[in-house]
């Protein structure tokens, strides 16, 4: 059987630190036919990228001269990955871990049993040791009523939009770490740019069921994510704006609610906006 080939893209944006053991981690792993691809973000941080070009002699690197977000980051190395030939890609935040050396190896072998699969993520795990994957999506009514989610989580019922942890087909897994096929990518003509960041995961799980494919979760392999904070978009005003537009993008776009249903969801999430920023003043 021919290997496929499968090419790491780690975006980095001011994560040398993180970035530099993430590559530590991806070159142990004993998958022969893996690559690597590093793009920078344009970062800001001085001295940065020289610092990037001292880790990536064995790798290639890609210096993006502005920040257009997470997917038009991403498709800068899957642009390049693809046109290299490779037939996977593992994209991959620069705080995730891949400890176990036989994690691509795994994940490739199970390939040929999941013939739908365009999109596939496994069991990460954060430092609470909480349970990142499989993901599922917003029901319209938690979608309108998001107040809900602040109450399960202060009563300790809330399942973080998690769904059964089974090897299987699943609804979405998380951005911080998945394969990708190179067929979905070229049948999608790869990630929607549109949003800057935020709801990337869900935008992706929709595209992947419009293109007839579906995504896949196994959870017999982890990858370990350090810095994940959920709380990440109400931490700033800036945020919380880029977090609204990219879900107001996705509930417009993406969604298959109905007209009716969309004016209700959109008008919602205005309205959690308003809230939150008259809570900040």
């Amino acid at each position: 059987m021919e290997m496929k080939k499968v090419t790491a893209i780690v975006l980095n944006y001011n994560s040398f630190a993180d970035c530099e053991k993430c590559l530590g981690f991806l070159r142990k792993q004993d998958y022969p036919n893996l690559s690597i691809i590093v793009v920078d973000n344009c970062s800001t941080m001085e001295g940065q990228q020289k610092r990037l070009e001292e880790i990536c002699e064995e790798s290639e690197l890609i210096l993006n001269h502005s920040n257009s977000g997470f997917s038009a980051g991403n498709n800068v190395g899957l642009r390049e990955a693809v046109k290299c030939g490779s037939d996977w890609m593992l994209v991959i935040n620069p705080d995730v871990e891949l400890r176990d050396e036989h994690y691509v190896s795994y994940v490739v072998q199970q390939l040929p049993d999941w013939p739908k699969a365009a999109v596939v993520g496994t069991n990460v795990l954060l430092p609470s040791g909480e349970k990142q994957n499989p993901m599922r999506e917003l029901t319209f009514f938690e979608e309108i009523l998001w107040l809900m989610e602040m109450v399960k989580q202060k009563l300790g019922i809330w399942d973080g939009y998690r769904s059964k942890d089974e090897t299987g087909y699943c609804e979405k897994v998380s951005g911080c770490c998945f394969f990708i096929s190179r067929e979905f990518l070229l049948k999608n003509d790869y990630l929607d740019e549109t949003v800057f960041m935020y709801c990337e995961e869900p935008i992706l799980a929709k595209s992947v069921i419009n293109q007839k494919f579906k995504e896949l979760y196994i959870k017999e392999v982890t990858a370990n994510h350090e810095h994940y904070n959920y709380t990440k978009p109400g931490n700033s005003a800036s945020k919380m704006q880029i977090f609204l537009k990219s879900r107001l993008y996705y509930i417009q776009k993406y969604s298959g609610y109905s007209s009716f249903q969309k004016k209700m969801a959109m008008a919602s999430r205005r309205l959690q906006y308003k809230l939150w920023e008259k809570k900040i003043k």
